[in-house]
């Protein structure tokens, strides 16, 4: 080793760190091909070998297929540790599998889960599109590798970093943020075009450092030669040459000794490239070792000895005897241990000079090969954990057949087969940009007629996981074709997929008419679990429709259905949309039935859990329990951050700013809702902006910064009416009536004050101003409709002038903010009725808290009033 003791210093230092500090770190070698990385890989392996603690070592790489094959490193990580062959069939790779994650989580149900999100990894595939679990997947993998971690050091490799999917990149960054009290070294190896994707890779955090790997100098490339050919001196004008060329790469220095070695000094040319030394030392071998070379290379970096002796119709023995030749001329290494079982497994002893032998094989000799590696592949079995290879040899021999004017009809039909198992895998894998992709090439490629629908719907299914606009078009065709195809139950999860996509959209009566095809689809069929998922999803969307009784009745059907199949997939979902929709009619059974859907997700590590937190938590606050509410929210928050739902963990925090403000923790309340809002205007858009931007201008308003009071309240009613919803619209325009009232606007506060009440819903806002805008009756029309609740009874009270009594009902709630604003307007009923003194206890009580938030305003229209009463 030359010229790089210092990157293996810091190499050792990162796991000395590890160790000691029990915090993850992270380490990125960055190079040009055959600067040193792999060399710098193999001596921190050679000194956690040479040390005295047990540290568990675990190794994957990126495939160079395009657009990168999703999580394979990972992959390889994960089959390495269970033990898991590449010829073993799907229920011993699944034994293997969960015996492996058994001995690292002795929690039954910790590891059923952790185990769900492993088995894609190992290619054991579900046939599910029940949403995005990308997050949730995360956390279970991350739990996995914190697990190996508790029980000793642990260092992940991920090799060619470069070339891996953004999926993996997000992995690596996520379990670098989110590992604690594990004492992890993850180490990867990267091209610079690594950066040129990811510029501020492993950027801001103190437990990552990024080694750009620098050319050795003349001296030290000198140094290398010399040492390598076991001579001090060179030819002048040779290591004159040779240092020009080298242009400090280690490689080209060592191919170029090897190259020494086998033609002597007097016939060594130097190539002006390293790629080039290497095709002249390839040029060098009997023909017979070169192409086995060849086929070696169309395999990959890293092939079996059986792939060989099929490809070229060779016998096992002169395989093996080849290879060894090989390897002693450091072409290729032996693996010491095979993922094959009674195969010897071998790699490139560098990726150029696999790179170097595809590239000489001649163009139209290149398709067969393919066709032979990919039909060897299959023969191992488990072809869905081998899609992904499948479908790159099968279309490489389509695309160059093609191109060598050679009718590709044969390899169409494995290549579109492979494409849709490929497709699956990124399905489960939660990747459904690359799904899509594979579904698509599939379907152009021409599939079996009767599987045209199914992969029509997967196709639609990843395109709406996506994001993707063509979702509407391809779902409709692909529900039509289920249906003429028989299989009803599958067309109504078509139909629910575009119920969904109309209403992200906000297009509610389009949502309808999907939702009641999707009930009609599955009509009177029996007990299924597409069904109990299909008739949960719409009651939710029944719910958030506030169609109550259409909610609960289809809530209580699925879960008729579910007590049939004995089956909890789907029941905390039907229960959480069962208690909400009971809870939100005034039924209070609904709340034991939010507990039920928690307890049983809970148990099963089913993301549910925390939105049923969430409905709990409203309903309590609602309810007027307002801090064992906020309560749920903290545990919902909880289980979100540790099932890596970051959608629901947001939510709850967008939801909490309220709780702050309603108690009187405005500090709090403002500095959150600024970092949201924050987040929502630099590419982060959610459902809630609206909700803190109200929020945001109520506070600033009262602290009289009332022009940007102005521009909040005008942005959360444009994001309400937008979003067509009225959960979201009625907070925003109570903050505009609030606002537009005490600006003396009340023509405009009058206009808001009759949309208010046309929107119906609690609105306490109306409440406080029925009297001063004259809509006494409008109002207690309103609150006739709603459930009996402590708010309700307070916003009564308010309208009916019981004001002091409102306020006291709200202040035992803990609703501080909202006490305050009824004891002002109490205070000037009271002087308004001559009664002073008692206009004055009420003034107090709303100045000491008006004070403890700051709120300017107000302050000054309350110490307005105690004047006047003096």
């Amino acid at each position: 080793l030359v010229g790089r003791e210092q990157e293996v210093e810091l190499l050792v230092a990162a796991l000395a760190r590890a160790r000691e500090e029990r915090e993850p770190q992270l380490v990125t070698l960055v190079g040009v091909p055959g600067i040193g990385k792999s060399r710098l890989l193999g001596e921190l392996f050679a000194a956690i070998d040479k040390g005295n603690v047990l540290t568990t070592w675990r190794q994957g790489r990126s495939l160079s297929y395009g657009e990168g094959v999703s999580y394979w490193a990972l992959g390889e990580m994960v089959k390495a540790q269970a033990g898991i062959l590449e010829t073993d069939a799907p229920d011993e790779a699944g034994r293997k599998l969960g015996e492996a994650v058994g001995r690292s989580l002795p929690d039954e149900a910790e590891a059923r889960w952790v185990g769900s999100h492993l088995r894609p990894l190992a290619g054991l595939v579900g046939d599910d599109v029940s949403g995005d679990r990308r997050g949730e997947a995360f956390a279970a993998w991350r739990r996995f590798f914190e697990a190996l971690a508790e029980q000793r050091p642990l260092v992940l490799v991920f090799e060619d970093l470069h070339w891996a999917d953004d999926g993996l990149l997000d992995f690596i960054d996520h379990l670098v943020d989110w590992l604690t009290d594990v004492p992890v070294l993850v180490v990867a190896s990267a091209r610079p075009e690594l950066l040129a994707r990811r510029p501020a890779w492993g950027g801001g955090k103190a437990n990552a450092t990024t080694v750009s790997l620098s050319p050795l100098s003349d001296e030290e490339t000198a140094r290398l030669v010399h040492a390598l050919l076991e001579q001090s001196v060179l030819p002048a004008e040779v290591q004159s040459a040779l240092l020009e060329r080298a242009g400090g790469n280690p490689l080209y220095a060592e191919e170029f000794v090897r190259m020494v070695a086998e033609r002597g000094h007097d016939r060594t040319e130097l190539p002006e490239s390293v790629q080039g030394i290497i095709a002249a030392r390839l040029d060098d071998l009997p023909p017979e070792d070169k192409g086995l070379l060849q086929d070696a290379a169309v395999v990959g970096k890293v092939f079996w000895s059986g792939a060989l002796a099929a490809i070229g119709a060779r016998e096992r023995f002169a395989v093996e005897e080849r290879l060894h030749a090989l390897e002693r001329r450091e072409l290729v290494r032996r693996e010491r241990r095979s993922s094959v079982a009674g195969e010897s497994e071998y790699a490139f002893r560098h990726v150029l000079v696999r790179d170097v032998a595809y590239s000489a094989i001649p163009r139209a000799a290149r398709a067969e090969r393919h066709r032979a590696a990919a039909e060897w592949i299959e023969s191992l079995g488990r072809p869905e954990d081998h899609a992904d290879l499948l479908a790159h040899h099968y279309l490489s021999a389509l695309e160059l057949a093609r191109a060598a004017g050679v009718d590709p009809g044969e390899f169409a039909g494995p290549a579109a087969t492979a494409l849709q198992r490929a497709g699956d895998r990124a399905f489960a894998l939660n990747a459904f940009h690359s799904a899509a992709r594979f579904y698509g090439e599939a379907l152009e490629l021409g599939v079996d007629e009767r599987e045209r629908p199914r992969v029509l719907f997967r196709l639609g299914a990843a395109l709406h996981l996506a994001s993707d606009e063509r979702r509407i078009e391809i779902l409709e065709e692909a529900r039509d074709a289920l249906v003429a195809a028989g299989d009803p139950e599958s067309a109504a999860e078509a139909s629910l997929l575009l119920a969904e996509a109309w209403w992200y959209r906000g297009e509610r009566d389009r949502s309808r008419e999907h939702l009641a095809q999707a009930q009609e689809l599955l009509g009177e069929r029996g007990a299924s679990p597409a069904a109990i998922r299909v008739l949960a999803a719409v009651g939710l969307y029944r719910m958030l429709a506030d169609e109550t009784d259409e909610a609960i009745a289809t809530a209580r059907q699925a879960l008729t259905l579910a007590d049939e199949l004995g089956s909890d997939e789907s029941r905390p979902l039907a229960l959480n949309v069962l208690g909400t929709a009971r809870a939100n009619s005034g039924d209070l059974g609904g709340i034991a039935d939010l507990e039920r859907s928690i307890e049983i997700a809970v148990a099963a590590n089913d993301p549910e859990a925390a939105r049923a937190y969430i409905n709990l938590g409203s309903q309590l606050y609602w309810q007027g329990e307002l801090s064992r509410g906020a309560d749920m929210w903290r545990k919902g928050k909880e289980v979100a951050d540790r099932l890596g739902n970051a959608s629901v963990g947001r939510f709850i925090s967008g939801v909490a700013i309220w709780f702050d403000h309603d108690v009187g923790n405005w500090d709090d309340a403002l500095h959150a809702a600024d970092v949201f809002v924050a987040e929502c205007e630099t590419g982060s858009p959610h459902y809630l902006e609206g909700d803190v931007q109200g929020l945001r201008a109520r506070i600033l308003f009262a602290r009289d910064e009332v022009d940007e009071a102005l521009a909040a309240a005008a942005r959360a009613v444009e994001l309400g009416r937008k979003a067509k919803d009225p959960q979201v619209l009625r907070p925003a325009l109570e903050t505009q009536l609030r606002i537009n009232l005490r600006l003396g606007r009340m023509a405009e506060a009058r206009t808001v004050s009759r949309e208010l009440v046309s929107l119906g819903g609690f609105v306490f806002e109306l409440a406080l101003t029925a009297d001063s805008l004259g809509i006494r009756d409008e109002v207690h029309a309103v609150i006739a409709e709603l459930p009996e609740t402590r708010w309700t009874r307070a916003a009564r009270a308010i309208v009916e002038g019981q004001l002091e009594e409102a306020a006291d009902l709200i202040e035992a709630m803990g609703g501080h903010s909202y006490q305050a604003d009824v004891r002002l307007q109490a205070a000037k009923a009271l002087v308004a009725q001559g009664r002073r003194g008692e206009a004055d206890a009420q003034l107090a009580k709303a100045l000491a808290f008006f004070r403890s938030v700051r709120a300017t305003r107000y302050i000054r229209e309350a110490e307005s009033l105690l004047a006047a009463t003096a």
